[in-house]
């Protein structure tokens, strides 16, 4: 009797530890925030943004840390990782500072 107890309740222990434990390490997903307002930078009559303009705008959108800026005609594309550390990308417009995009990373 005692030798199928443990036979029948140690493997739904161990199930039973194993199913529990799963969500527990499955706990750190990205969770996205509500969406931001567009944020427009005041533009200087001379011409189209800075790259500085566009990377403060970045900043408030949620960029704490730019690896890679690009400019495409009429936009900037600011690269870079948010508080979470997560890659995101943000596309402002050169001409009047609105965001035109904002690519976050999922994983």
């Amino acid at each position: 009797m005692q030798q199928t107890l443990r036979k029948a309740v140690l493997p739904m222990l161990a199930v039973g530890a194993l199913v529990t434990a799963v969500p527990a390490m499955a706990a750190d997903v990205y969770v996205p925030r509500a969406p931001r307002a567009a944020v427009a930078v005041p533009v200087m009559p001379v011409g189209p943004l800075t790259v500085e303009q566009a990377i403060q705008v970045a900043y408030r959108i949620g960029v704490v840390q730019v690896k890679n800026t690009h400019f495409d005609g009429d936009e900037w594309e600011i690269e870079g990782r948010d508080a979470y550390g997560k890659w995101i990308q943000v596309d402002v417009d050169a001409r009047t500072g609105e965001v035109r995009n904002v690519d976050r990373s999922i994983i």
